[in-house]
Order: structure tokens, then C-alpha cells, then sequence
């Protein structure tokens, strides 16, 4: 700029009214000029006038030395840059640092060659403070600071807000904020923001913001509008943890009011200060009459004074005493709750007890006890219990040198009472068979019921075995004496079995053991009788064992073989059919008798895989001789009651049909008696479904059991097989051919076959004609034969049939 005109002279009043001061730089004898404000704002003194560039050098502070004289320089050297400024701290004389700002400009002549540079100096320390200050509050650690335009655009963030959420500020910068709010939040964050818009100067709300690592964070926020800007500052705190501290506050007054267990707060001193409404309803006592009570107000007196003794022990020492005590409602009424003490530490701590009525929990531990040691249905003891007094009893019979009788007894016939009346009728007949034995013995005697229809005696202080056989004989004859079962008269009788201590055993599972193993022997004697034990009895428990245990292998090691027993018409002089009988060969054990290893089939319940094998060969031979033209009739294959009552018994006898190809019209099935009578409708559904297939049915051992004439009607029979026990002496017991005659017109009335078994005489066989009996089984006919032989005889008849 070309001016001649001295500038600081003419304008230095001007800048002097407004409180600024000037300053002139010649650029050729390098004369620096202040005003009089600017020689009192720089404290320079009078030896340094007249000033020098050097002295103006000399008070600026090292790291903003450089800037200055940049500056300086290119007022000098670029005329055409204009006005320019800088700012600069002096060291003053008074020992004070204080910001200035230098602004000015150069001026030329007219072949535009620099002649000085002019401006002001502006004192500017207030403002660069207040940056400082504004810098420091900004970035403050404990608050957020939020600088956006009204619409959420992020302007400015401080650290604290950039740690809390996990960003950076380049992240974040450009960013709306409204994109970080949680979206439950964001329409009234928007409505919020919408109000400082609409003139609202400030407001105070809180939000939640996603945390970068997909958490969230709430805050409070107190935000402001500067108008002039158009930009919302907002100052906020986060209160996650305040909020959840609130929260769990919430939810501890929440479980402290709603508990189902009692809770009592007391002061250091045992004073009541708050109780829960579990706490009333559980003592009786109301608030406020709880409250500022001593904590002894329940206490029930049980517990003597080294009880509460160890427990404040406990409670000072660990901080907590828990366990179970007796207390006393309002009412007087004592009872047992659960205790959890715990110390409450701090200025104002205290105790806290949590307490549970466990009364219930007592009376279900109790009930439990006696469910544990006493039949449910008797109410005798149980196994267990029975087993640990026969103990007592032998420590009692060891020290005083004394016999003691275990009677081990077992209803004869339970089973078919429980299969043919039912199981209430069977459960009645257990309950009154405990009392009556209750009524024989005497108190110093035990007896319980050790499992199904078994009980067991101890009679203590015998003096010889002849107490315990006029024992044996009452109970047997009391038993006896008919009792009502479902509108039935029905008499039982007991097999027993008895033991002595010390000359049978000397602990009492061996006396167990020896008992049990007589009972089975007055079984074997016909039962209704007792027997005492003898060595001969272990010999043959013992072979029961090894059977139990070889019969489990029997069919693996292919020891059963299958025997066949023809079944004739001697009107015809046919074959009817073949009986299919099992027959089990032992290497070491030798032949097996049916009668002793099915039985324990049933009670181990192989029955159910050795029938299906059963079942399955027989088809398979009838498949076989079939293909070569025997005339065998039809296979009878016996079932037991519990493959009968398998859920999937139909099933498995369709399978096997299907996969031998046997041909369902001669398969019959032989049920006994007994399997008739229990589940009776079931049974009837499982008998049809089976005959739709072809399949026939025969009652084997008809007239032993409890038939019911109106069932028998309803199932699906084709023919009754007369039980062998009527044959034997059907010649010269006349009660035994009444009810033979019976049994052939109840079938001819029925329309069913009657075949008699057992026939092994011929006198047998012709009283059975005469009774109009023409179907027969048994020695006289033909012995049970193995495949090989049957085979001989099936060859042998079907050339008798194609004999001209």
C-alpha cells in the first residue's frame, strides 16, 4: 500500500479512546514505536527507550519467539499478504506472563517498496484464560460435553464422553448422535431436542447410548441452546451404575416385602428395626410390635444358654450362624424354623436373620421316617425295620443267653386271590392278615412284612423249639377263619417256616435265609403247614440260586429244546394237534423240571424272551412240516400270564407269524385260568385282535381257578381243557367226575371243544367217554418227543391216512 502519511500520530488518539495500543515499525533505521498505553501494557522502562526491535525480541517468552518474528518478517518482506496477527507472551518486569496479540500491516511508497509496518497490540490474557478455563471444564474428567447442531450432528465431543462409550474422536466427529441412542430411546430424545429448536433455552432428560462394545450406557443430560451458533451444548453423567444401584435397591425392597421368608433387621444392640410381612405371618407378630423389640422376643425356651452362646460365637467370628431352631409364635404355638444369621458391617450394621417355617418340612421328614421303616399298606414294619430288630433282638438273646424263633411266613394261593378279585381285594386280605397276627403275638414279639404276601416273626425268649410250633399252629389256624373280600367269603391258608437262634444261625441274615428256606418246604408238603429248617433246605436254596442263574444263559448256550405231546380224537381217530412243551437240558444241573425253573422265569421276568423263543420255534417247525406234508393239526403253544399281559404281546405274535409264514389258523394259544381273570376287558380286546387274524385260544387247567361265567362268555375260546387233577381219580372220587361232567356240558352249552390231559389209563379215558369227552391227551396217547421222534410218528400217521 502506497502512504506517505505517518499513520500511528494520526490514529494513536483513536485507538487510545478505545483502551488499544499502537505500535510503528520503520523498516529502514529498524525504529520500533509504542504508544503510551503500549510502553505501560509492556512495563518498559526508561532506560530502554527509545525502543529497538531487539527490545521488543528480548521480552517475548523462547516458544513463541519464533512465531513473532515469522511474522514480523513477512510484514517486511510480503506487502501484499495484507493484515496479519500474532499472538505472544511477554515477561514483564512485575514478573507476570501475559498473552498479547500483534496486528498489523505494511505500507509502501510508490514503487511499492516497504517503508513500515503499523498496528495495534491488544492484551489478550483474559481471553486465552478463558480458553484454558473452557479447555479444561470441556475435557473435565467426571462430566460429558456434547457439542451438536440442533438436528444431533456431532460437532464436538470431550474424552470422557469418548471413554465412556469406547470411540475416538475421529469416529465420532461427523457423526449424529441420535444414530448411538438406543432405539427405545430415540423418539423421545428427537422430541426433546425438537423443544431447544422451538426456543426452549434448556432441558434435562435421560437416554441410554450403545457402548462400541454392543453394551449400553445411560445418562443423564442437562442440555442448552445457543441460539447465535445453532448449536446445543449438553452436559451429562453417567448413571449405569447409580441407575442399577437404584435398580437392585428396587428389587432388594421388592424380595425384602415379598419374600416367603421371614426377615428380621436389628441394630447392633438386638433391637428390632424392620420386619417383612413373611416375618407376621409366619410369628403372629405385627410391625409394629415387632419393631424396637429385643430379637429374644421368639425365643421358645428350648434351647439353654450355651445354644445362643456358640451361636453369637459363630456369628462374631464368621459373620454368619446358620441352623435350625425352635421358636414361639404370638400365639405360644413353638415351632422349627431354618435360621440364617448374618452380621451387617458399618457404622450402622446390625443382624440380619432369614427364617423359614419348616414345620412341614418336619412332618414330611417324619412321615417320610416311618415310610421308610413301615409298610404303608399294614403299617408293620418294613424289611429294613424287621431287619435291624431281629438284630437287637440277637445282641438282647447273645447276653442273656436265650433262643430266639424267626418264623418266616407266605400266603398260600395270593396270587390267584389278586388275579382272579384284584388287587384291592389282595391289598385288603395283606391289611387283615397283619391284624390277625398283630392279635397272636405278644409284646415282646416283632412281626413285619418283609415284601408281596411274605411276613416275618420274631418271637424272643422261647424256651424251647415248642413254643414257636404252638405259635406256627395258631397263626395258621387263624388265618384260616374266612374273611369278606369284594362280597366274597374266601379262606386262606400260610405256609411257615421257622429258624432257631443260636442252633440255625448266628447272624440274621443267615436266620432269614434258614426260615425262608423251611417255608419253602412246607410248601413243598402241601402247604397250610409249617416246617422247621434243616441243612437239607440250604442244599436246595442254593440249587434255586445256581437255577436263577444258569437260566439266565439257558437260551445263548441253546440248552431248551422243544417237546411235543399229540392231542387225539378217539371219535375219529385224528390227530388234533400237538401240545408244544419246553424242556430245558443243563450240562451240570441235568434235566430241569418245567415246574422249577418257570415259575422263576416269572418272578425274573425271562418269561417274556424265553416264550417269544417259544413261539417262534414252534412256527417255524409247523412251517417245516407243512412244506413236507405231516398231518400235526395245530400247534398249542402255552402263554404265561405275564408275556399274556405284555403291551406288545399282540404285536410280537403278528411278527412272528409274519416272519415264519405259520399260518395264524393253526396257532392256538393256551392261557390258564388265572390269566382270565384280571384286566379282564383288556385281555378280551388283545383275545380279539388276535383271532381276527385266525388265531385260537385254549383255557388250560379249566375248573383250578376263579372263572367268571359272564367274562367267559365274552371271549373268544374255542376250546377248555380239563385239568389232569380231575382225571387222576375221576374212577373212584366222585366229587372229581361231578365236576368233570360239569366241565363237558359247560362247553357243549357253550359250544366249545373239551379236551381232558393227563389220561394214562385207559379206565380214565373210557369214564371221560362216557361223559361225552371224545378229545384226549396224555401217556395213554403219546409222551412228550422231541422233533426227531415226533416227526417219525407225523410220517407214520400221514402214511395211515394214504393207506388204501
Amino acid at each position: 500500500m502506497n502512504n506517505d502519511t505517518p499513520v500511528l500520530p494520526q490514529s494513536e488518539a483513536v485507538f487510545e479512546d478505545a483502551g488499544i495500543s499502537t505500535w510503528r515499525w520503520e523498516a529502514e533505521s529498524g525504529v520500533f514505536e509504542l504508544s503510551d498505553d503500549g510502553i505501560r501494557m509492556l512495563q518498559v522502562r526508561d532506560d530502554e527507550l527509545p525502543l529497538s526491535f531487539d527490545t521488543i525480541l528480548a521480552q517475548i517468552v523462547n516458544e513463541d519467539l519464533a512465531g513473532f518474528e515469522s511474522a514480523m518478517a513477512r510484514l517486511m518482506s510480503e506487502p501484499q499478504a495484507g493484515s496479519l496477527h500474532v499472538d505472544f507472551r511477554a515477561k514483564l518486569d512485575s514478573g507476570d506472563q501475559l498473552w498479547f496479540r500483534a496486528v498489523g500491516r505494511s505500507y509502501t511508497d510508490s514503487e511499492l517498496a516497504v517503508t513500515h509496518a503499523a498496528g495495534v497490540l491488544i492484551d489478550i490474557t483474559a481471553q486465552k484464560n478463558a480458553e484454558r478455563y473452557y479447555a479444561i471444564f470441556f475435557q473435565q474428567t467426571n462430566d460429558l460435553h456434547l457439542l451438536a447442531t440442533p438436528d444431533g450432528l456431532i460437532k464436538l465431543a470431550n474424552t470422557a464422553w469418548l471413554r465412556l462409550l469406547g470411540h475416538t474422536s475421529k469416529e465420532l466427529q461427523g457423526r449424529n448422535f441420535l444414530e448411538l441412542v438406543h432405539e427405545d430411546d430415540r423418539a423421545a430424545t428427537m422430541l426433546e431436542m425438537k423443544k431447544l429448536s422451538h426456543g426452549l433455552q434448556t432441558l434435562y432428560f435421560e437416554n441410554r447410548y450403545l457402548h462400541k462394545d454392543g453394551s449400553y450406557r445411560l445418562i443423564s443430560w442437562s442440555a442448552a441452546n445457543a441460539e447465535k451458533d445453532n448449536i446445543v451444548w449438553g452436559v451429562g453423567r453417567d448413571i449405569t451404575q447409580q441407575h442399577a444401584a437404584q435398580s437392585q435397591a428396587f428389587q432388594a425392597a421388592a424380595v425384602f416385602n415379598n419374600s416367603g421368608e421371614g426377615i428380621l433387621i436389628s441394630d447392633k444392640n438386638g433391637l428390632i428395626r424392620d420386619v417383612n410381612a413373611a416375618f407376621t405371618r409366619i410369628t403372629g407378630y405385627q410391625r409394629e410390635e415387632a419393631i424396637g423389640q429385643p430379637t429374644n422376643l421368639l425365643r421358645s425356651g428350648r434351647h439353654d444358654a450355651d445354644y445362643y452362646k456358640n451361636m453369637w460365637h459363630s456369628l462374631e467370628q464368621d459373620g454368619m450362624w446358620r441352623g435350625e431352631v425352635w421358636n414361639r409364635r404370638k400365639d405360644g404355638a413353638v415351632f422349627p424354623e431354618l435360621l440364617t444369621i448374618s452380621k451387617i458391617d458399618g457404622e450402622s450394621g446390625g443382624y440380619m436373620a432369614i427364617f423359614t417355617d419348616i414345620s412341614q418340612i418336619k412332618e414330611t421328614e417324619r412321615q417320610l421316617q416311618r415310610l421308610a421303616h413301615y409298610d404303608p399298606l399294614t403299617q408293620l414294619p418294613n424289611r429294613y425295620l424287621i431287619n435291624e430288630r431281629l438284630e437287637q433282638s440277637i445282641r438282647r438273646a447273645r447276653r442273656k443267653a436265650e433262643s430266639i424263633a424267626i418264623c418266616f411266613l407266605d400266603l398260600d394261593g395270593f396270587k390267584n386271590i389278586n388275579d382272579s378279585l384284584g388287587h384291592l381285594a389282595g391289598d385288603k386280605l395283606l391289611a387283615s392278615t397283619a391284624d390277625r397276627l398283630r392279635t397272636l403275638l405278644r409284646d415282646a414279639d416283632t412281626v413285619g412284612r418283609i415284601g408281596g404276601d411274605e411276613f416275618l416273626l420274631i418271637l424272643e425268649d422261647i424256651s424251647s423249639p415248642d413254643d414257636a410250633t404252638n405259635i406256627a399252629e395258631k397263626i395258621i389256624g387263624a388265618l384260616r377263619k374266612p374273611m369278606s373280600l369284594e362280597g366274597r367269603s374266601v379262606s386262606v391258608s400260610a405256609s411257615v417256616g421257622i429258624s432257631i437262634y443260636p442252633d440255625d444261625g448266628q447272624t440274621a441274615e443267615t436266620l432269614m435265609s434258614n426260615a425262608d428256606a423251611a417255608m419253602y418246604s412246607a410248601k413243598e408238603q402241601g402247604r397250610n403247614t409249617f416246617r422247621f429248617y434243616s441243612e437239607n433246605l440250604t442244599r436246595k436254596a442254593f440249587q434255586n440260586v445256581l437255577i436263577d442263574s444258569a437260566l439266565r444263559e439257558a437260551k445263548s448256550r441253546n440248552e431248551f429244546r422243544l417237546a411235543f405231546q399229540p392231542q387225539i380224537d378217539i371219535a375219529s381217530n385224528t390227530f388234533l394237534g400237538l401240545e408244544v412243551l419246553l424242556r430245558w437240558h443243563h450240562p451240570t444241573l441235568g434235566t430241569v423240571s418245567p415246574a422249577q425253573f418257570i415259575p422263576q422265569a416269572e418272578r425274573t421276568g425271562l418269561i417274556q424272551d424265553i416264550g417269544h423263543w417259544v413261539l417262534e420255534q414252534a412256527c417255524i417247525a409247523g412251517c417245516k412240516w407243512l412244506a413236507e406234508g405231516l398231518p400235526f393239526g395245530r400247534l398249542a403253544v402255552n402263554v404265561s400270564a405275564p408275556q399274556f399281559r405284555a403291551d406288545d404281546f399282540v404285536d410280537q405274535v403278528q411278527q412272528v407269524l409274519a416272519q415264519t409264514g405259520f399260518p395264524p389258523s393253526r396257532l392256538e394259544l393256551e392261557l390258564t385260568e388265572s390269566v382270565l381273570v384280571h384286566d379282564t376287558d383288556q385281555l378280551i380286546d388283545s383275545m380279539n385282535e388276535l383271532r381276527g387274524l385266525g388265531v385260537q385260544f385254549a383255557i388250560d387247567d379249566f375248573g383250578t381257578g376263579y372263572s367268571s361265567l359272564s367274562y367267559l362268555k365274552k371271549m373268544p375260546i374255542d376250546r377248555l381243557k380239563l385239568d389232569k387233577s380231575f382225571v387222576d381219580n375221576i374212577n373212584t372220587d366222585d366229587s372229581d367226575r361231578i365236576i368233570a361232567g360239569a366241565v363237558v356240558a359247560l362247553g357243549q352249552a357253550m359250544g366249545l371243544e373239551v379236551i381232558a390231559e393227563g389220561i394214562e389209563h385207559e379206565d380214565q379215558a373210557s369214564a371221560l367217554r362216557d361223559l361225552g369227552c371224545t378229545q384226549f391227551q396224555g401217556f395213554l396217547y403219546g409222551m412228550p418227543m422231541y422233533t426227531s421222534r415226533i416227526e417219525a410218528v407225523l410220517r407214520k400217521e400221514a402214511q395211515r391216512k394214504t393207506a388204501p
